[in-house]
């Protein structure tokens, strides 16, 4: 039987023509969410500026652009202030954004090519990345001519980064492309295990956080009282600790590596020994233990980038079940390391000055966490992939090989019965046909 039925509705192939080009709409999303953004760290410190008597205007608004191009790396310098650690909190929801932005103007871009009887390719995605980290990097630098700034090499360094994470990502999920096409058959699966790697230690990380809070939270709560923020005052200091929230995980996270993190020169922080000196009245620093060596058992806190590599390296095997012992330890290994490398990334990131003179350096331990995170994240990523291997050689010489249909071979006696995957006409109970 034909059946044929007639809609008035557009067909999904034929897109219209957008009346705006993709590069005036990737521009104007790229200002809107720079703008957008600039405006809520307008309005969060609109009430401390009207609590100065002779706040200016032009205090607020280059307030909240010198905290806005802190986020790419630009520092603070002024009236005796000189920040340079970077609130990746607020670096993190300016890319965000910007890759939301620059999604818009990729599926603007697509819908041009399918109405031209073209789909969109990966030459186009970067087109409109292009365009967008180009905006974005103008703006850092127009931005920084505006409050006196000196653009390089923070400014540029970290507005391009930013611009083109965003636009990468955002142009690859407008076009609706594959990433995966790119990545040569040998390194499939080592991205993806060894983001889970990060995000395990930042996870850690937290983990150390709340458990030096929750043990000094008497002292962390005094030194907030004593600054006497007021309400409003109070609600801003939590919402700039909350910026700087991604820092404080790596440097608990640095901890739990045991290279330990510096808050000012000459001093460390590390399950090994606690050197401190004079640190800033910021009530979530009230959370640093006490000078001295801690208790032993302050170590066993190094088991966290072991299992973060671990997690890494179960996660790489997931699709090679025909592997050997000693590509599977291989790949283990590689994910690990992979995970390490970004790891110490975050952690040069996460590090800067927080005043002048000895606070000009706080942070991650360098090079000692890059030796660290590699070698931690390595181990754990070699033994859970030598572990893997084991048991699946395991399974195949005592239990059921698998067929090249993907079914299992059954043997009972001296016969054996192969069975497949069921189909939808196994589902239906009897062979269907669509109808046309």
């Amino acid at each position: 039987m034909d059946l044929s039925v007639a809609s008035s509705a557009r067909p999904r192939g034929g897109a219209v023509q957008p009346r705006w080009p993709w590069p005036v709409v990737t521009v104007l999303g790229c200002l809107l969410g720079v703008g957008g953004v600039w405006v809520v760290l307008t309005g969060i410190l609109a009430p401390e500026w009207l609590a100065l008597k002779n706040g200016r205007f032009s205090d607020l608004t280059g307030g909240a652009t010198r905290l806005w191009l802190l986020a790419h790396g630009v520092p603070i310098t002024g009236l005796g202030l000189h920040l340079g650690l970077a609130p990746l909190g607020l670096t993190v929801i300016i890319v965000l954004v910007g890759e939301q932005t620059c999604r818009f103007g990729a599926r603007v871009m697509s819908a041009g090519r399918r109405a031209a009887g073209r789909v969109p390719s990966w030459r186009a995605a970067g087109q409109v990345a292009a365009v967008h980290a180009s905006t974005h990097l103008v703006l850092v630098i127009l931005l920084c001519g505006s409050v006196g700034a000196a653009p390089w090499p923070g400014g540029l360094v970290g507005g391009l980064a930013a611009g083109v994470i965003a636009g990468l990502v955002g142009a690859v999920r407008g076009a609706r492309l594959d990433p995966a096409e790119l990545v040569p058959p040998v390194l499939r699966g080592i991205p993806l295990a060894a983001g889970a790697g990060v995000a395990v230690v930042l996870a850690g990380g937290a983990i150390v956080l709340a458990v030096a809070l929750l043990m000094h939270g008497e002292r962390v709560i005094a030194l907030h009282e004593g600054l006497a923020p007021g309400p409003w005052g109070g609600f801003v200091l939590f919402l700039v600790e909350l910026a700087w929230l991604p820092d404080l995980l790596m440097w608990a996270a640095s901890w739990a590596l045991g290279s330990g993190f510096a808050v000012g020169i000459g001093s460390s922080v590390s399950p090994f020994g606690v050197h401190l000196g004079m640190i800033p009245s910021i009530p979530v620093l009230a959370a640093l233990p006490d000078p001295g060596t801690p208790m032993i058992v302050a170590r066993l806190w190094m088991i966290l980038p072991v299992i973060a590599g671990a997690v890494a390296g179960v996660l790489v095997l997931r699709d090679r079940d025909g592997a050997g012992i000693g590509a599977s330890v291989g790949y283990g290994a590689a994910a690990g390391a992979a995970s390490g490398l970004l790891v110490a990334l975050v952690g040069v990131l996460s590090g800067g000055a927080v005043g002048s003179g000895r606070l000009a350096q706080t942070g991650a331990l360098m090079p000692q966490t890059l030796g660290l995170a590699v070698g931690l994240l390595g181990i754990g990523g070699a033994l859970s992939s030598l572990v893997v291997a084991l048991i699946r050689r395991h399974r195949n010489a005592s239990g059921t090989p698998q067929t090249p249909e993907g079914g299992e071979e059954r043997r009972t006696g001296g016969s054996h019965r192969v069975s497949r995957k069921r189909s939808w006409e196994d589902e239906a109970g009897e062979e269907t046909r669509p109808v046309r």
